[in-house]
């Protein structure tokens, strides 16, 4: 899962959204002066991230991708997980993408000095670039896996699995409608 399914899946408080973002800019054991709403995020994060791992279906969205792109097929699946819940978040939470999005901001904006690490300076580009809003269109993703690729020491050229969102859309969207109602149910299970 990647930025904006942890927020669509994050309770909404600042807190706790911020938490569910921090998963990826948060590693090992967390630091016990972080607030306890964003400890609480951040352990969602890490749950909700090792449900997907061993989902089925998220398992055969990775196997098309591995086709040609291998060992980064799980980095490119988190990618575009979030695309196809951009395209259908309206059916998958009730309200525009767009409406969710500037309460998110709204939430997390005056709280961005406890965001922890890189967080705050990746949560000042992302809305300012309107990153998650771009994870619609097939260039906003490509342009998504161009910028991740320079982060990582390969230099992988991950953009290049883009037309797979055109070749293989409709099993690809098929499997993220057999997974995203699971790890919405699950993600409020944690909370129950």
């Amino acid at each position: 899962m990647n930025y904006l399914a942890h927020l669509a899946l994050a309770e909404d408080d600042a807190e706790s959204l911020i938490g569910n973002l921090a998963g990826d800019f948060v590693k090992g054991r967390l630091d016990e002066t972080l607030p306890a709403g964003i400890r609480q995020g951040v352990i969602e994060h890490r749950r909700i991230d090792s449900f997907t791992d061993s989902h089925p279906a998220v398992g055969q969205f990775r196997r098309i991708i591995a086709v040609d792109h291998g060992h980064y097929a799980r980095v490119i699946a988190d990618v575009f997980l979030d695309h196809f819940l951009a395209n259908h978040f309206e059916a998958m939470h009730r309200e525009t993408l767009a409406s969710f999005l500037e309460r998110t901001y709204a939430r997390m904006d005056p709280h961005q000095e406890l965001m922890p690490g890189r967080m705050r300076d990746v949560y000042r580009h992302m809305r300012a670039g309107r990153w998650l809003e771009s994870y619609s269109e097939i260039e906003g993703i490509h342009t998504a896996l161009r910028y991740l690729s320079y982060r990582l020491s390969r230099r992988p050229h991950l953009e290049d699995s883009t037309p797979l969102l055109r070749s293989e859309r409709p099993e690809l969207e098929r499997l993220f409608h057999a997974f995203y109602p699971e790890v919405q149910a699950y993600a409020n299970g944690l909370r129950a």
